[in-house]
């Protein structure tokens, strides 16, 4: 299928949906210092854009209380800066985050705010990823899809978030530069770009599998459809039977494969699917375990114990022969393609990885849990469905915080629908295969919302460029434009009190009504005119822009509410379950209370329902801090603190053998979460109801612009006691 495609052929190529394959992208890479001298003005909105993001994500980045999953990393992390080492877990997902961040510490120091900087400054390194396409997306659409990754409530919320989700997106990012690159200019160097992205993107975490899939699919149909045009135009096979012209297909495809296996003439579609996937290959042998056995004795991915995901007995076996063929079949296929080139793209591939993975031949068995426990965990935490989330999860977060990239990237399926331009149905392809395949997995977080959102940004910034290319602001700028700007704020206007009109509590009077409406129709009628006195298409320009701008002031707010106001309260659904402002408070206070008595003191904290994090982060450096796990059985040592921290669920049987000598505890939040039973049964007959139902409105419109909710945030506690008096009285104060 993929023979005689040689790239400099004068045969016409076909895209995968319509049209004409056509390659118009530059061969010239983006040279910043041309770029600076040559492009002045569009340099200094970069370097304005940077300015802002960068104090948007450093503003105050460790004033939020530290999310469980971010004391898990930033502990580690801080494990390995100690000279602990670190050993690879499929738990936390990839080793890479942990090495950036222990040598974060190194050079800055241990706290809350280095312990999220790497992620700030990938989130800073995200905007600028642009730029690797800018021939594709054009000058103005690089340029905006730049201001919508800084200013996205996703991209900005967890570029201060200790997760490695922002470090993901700026891998995709690259991996797929470095394939249209290589598709337009087929140099060697984009390969050896692609091959050190996919180990970086490998060593972050395992949704590589998904951007490693996503992008073989598309090629494979690319080839796919490229080839049976092909076989349709080289051979007169119109009139024959379908017998016939079935048979003559898979002879011709049959002769194609024969000459693959050969490698001769193979097209750049079909080169960049021989790299990423005979570099990677060992990494998929895991996926083999999906196919275990229940209650079998051969155990391919352990479900339970301190190693899931691992391979034992004769499961072992199997596991070390499948990577090993999987190996050598790799290894095969690359040589024989092209053993040059090939040797300096598994090398860039396995040289990082296994630098990372076993954290610089510190921990050499992190070899083996990359090649096989990082896909096998996954595989085996299926079952587990975490965050057991319904199917339109990602559906109702997008249209609540990305409803702007969300609106621009389904006009742009419009738009492009009849366009021959290859890297638009990319975009449209990358946009909908990450949403289903997210959409499919058992597992649904907030924050993977990131992965979804980055395609299409890069498509509303393809689309947005596009539609504007041959604007300037000098035609903008005149009379009639600026009626239609008005008369479409005013419509919007109109509609808006009409729809809440007499819900506010007021039953408003029949001339407020009669004026609205009417206003409304003469608002129509001003529309009517202009477009009479105008061509169709510019006025529909303009109020699309209009509205999209509007789009574009709420996402600004929206992100800012939700990173700045709502950083740790969840009211929002992208911050999910959160540790409660309370813990780091606590643990001041502690640390205060240590340096006012001049003694480290002594702490137990209740591990019951996970409690250890994230106390092991912030009382790290009080080596007298346990985390015994309370209940039936007291531990002996507890009289011997001098704080306890006690789950609300263990405070009766702790109560009176503390009384006397900690008095009474106080109570405080430790984590808490979004009332999800509110959106967790919707059906479409209950959303058909609300769209008739005007109270609803009210109810959706105080969320979605004031976060006002019906319902309490539903929360985990726990009671801190201290044992001295004076402690007692100094900690009610200061938590008062």
């Amino acid at each position: 299928m993929l023979t005689n495609l040689k790239i400099e052929s004068n045969l016409p190529k076909m895209n995968l949906f319509t049209g004409f394959y056509n390659r118009s992208f530059s061969n010239s890479i983006v040279k910043i210092p041309r770029f600076l001298k040559n492009n002045k003005i569009e340099a200094s909105g970069y370097f304005l854009l940077i300015i802002f993001a960068g104090i948007m994500r450093f503003w105050d980045l460790g004033s939020r209380a530290l999310h469980h999953d971010e004391s898990l990393h930033a502990y580690f992390s801080w494990q390995l800066f100690a000279g602990n080492g670190y050993i690879h877990n499929p738990m936390m997902h990839g080793p890479l985050q942990f090495e950036l961040n222990a040598a974060l510490f190194y050079i800055f120091g241990v706290t809350d705010f280095t312990a999220r900087s790497i992620y700030a400054a990938f989130g800073i390194l995200l905007i600028l990823c642009p730029l690797l396409l800018r021939e594709k997306l054009g000058k103005l659409g690089c340029f905006i899809a730049a201001v919508l990754l800084a200013f996205s409530p996703a991209m900005l919320y967890f570029s201060r978030f200790a997760r490695n989700d922002i470090l993901m997106a700026v891998w995709t990012f690259a991996l797929i530069a470095f394939l249209w690159r290589y598709l337009d200019s087929g140099k060697n160097k984009y390969l050896y770009g692609a091959a050190i992205s996919l180990a970086l993107s490998f060593s972050s975490k395992e949704s590589t599998y998904f951007t490693v899939a996503i992008i073989s699919i598309y090629l494979v149909l690319v080839l796919i459809h490229r080839n049976i045009y092909l076989i349709y135009k080289q051979n007169n096979i119109y009139g024959m039977t379908i017998l016939n012209a079935f048979l003559r297909v898979n002879a011709i495809l049959y002769q194609k494969l024969c000459k693959f296996r050969l490698f001769q003439n193979v097209s750049r579609e079909a080169t960049f699917l021989i790299v990423l996937w005979t570099t990677s290959l060992p990494l998929w042998a895991g996926f083999i375990s999906i196919f275990q056995i229940a209650g079998s004795n051969l155990v391919l991915a352990s479900e339970i114990g301190p190693n899931i995901g691992s391979p034992s007995g004769g499961g072992l076996v199997i596991a070390g022969i499948l990577i090993a063929v999987c190996f050598l079949a790799g290894s095969i296929i690359g040589l024989r393609w092209n053993w040059k080139v090939w040797l300096k793209c598994a090398l860039l591939f396995y040289i990082p990885w296994i630098l990372f993975h076993t954290t610089f031949f510190d921990n050499i068995n992190g070899i083996g849990s990359g090649l096989w426990q990082s896909l096998g965990y996954w595989i085996a935490q299926q079952g587990e469905s975490r965050g057991n989330q319904p199917s339109y999860y990602y559906l109702l977060i997008t249209l609540l915080y990305e409803f702007l990239p969300l609106s621009v990237s389904l006009a742009a399926v419009i738009y492009y629908f009849k366009k021959k331009e290859a890297f638009a149905k990319f975009l449209i392809f990358w946009c909908m295969a990450t949403f289903l395949m997210y959409t499919i997995a058992s597992e649904k977080m907030p924050w993977l919302l990131v992965h979804i959102t980055l395609p299409m940004i890069v498509l509303s910034g393809k689309l947005l460029g596009d539609y504007l290319k041959n604007e300037t602001i000098l035609k903008w700028i005149n009379l009639k434009n600026g009626l239609l700007i008005l008369l479409t704020l005013s419509f919007i206007f109109f509609l808006w009190r009409l729809a809440f009109f007499g819900l506010d509590g007021n039953p408003g009077d029949l001339w407020m009504l009669a004026l609205l409406i009417f206003g409304a129709i003469l608002v129509l009628f001003g529309f009517g005119y202009l477009a009479r006195v105008n061509p169709y298409k510019h006025c529909l320009k303009i109020v699309s822009v209009t509205l999209i701008l509007i789009l574009f002031g709420l996402t600004i707010r929206s992100g800012f509410i939700v990173t700045y106001k709502n950083g740790d309260t969840p009211v929002e659904m992208l911050v999910y379950t959160q540790t409660s402002p309370d813990v780091p408070q606590l643990a001041k206070l502690i640390s205060t209370i240590g340096l006012k008595t001049g003694n480290t003191p002594t702490v137990d904290v209740d591990s019951t329902s996970g409690f250890q994090w994230p106390w092991a982060w912030y009382l790290r450096d009080i080596a007298l801090a346990g985390y015994p796990q309370y209940g039936q059985h007291l531990p002996s040592s507890m009289l011997e603190q001098q704080v306890l921290i006690i789950h609300s669920q263990n405070k009766l049987a702790i109560q009176e053998p503390v009384k006397e000598k900690y008095g009474e505890g106080q109570r405080f939040r430790h984590r808490w979460w979004f009332p999800e039973h509110t959106y967790r049964d919707l059906s479409l007959k209950k959303i058909v109801i609300s769209i008739f139902d005007r109270a609803a409105w009210i109810r959706a419109k105080d969320y979605f612009l004031y976060r006002d909710l019906d319902h309490k945030l539903s929360s985990e506690d726990a009671y801190v006691y201290f044992d001295d008096f004076e402690m007692r009285k100094f900690s009610l104060l200061e938590l008062e």
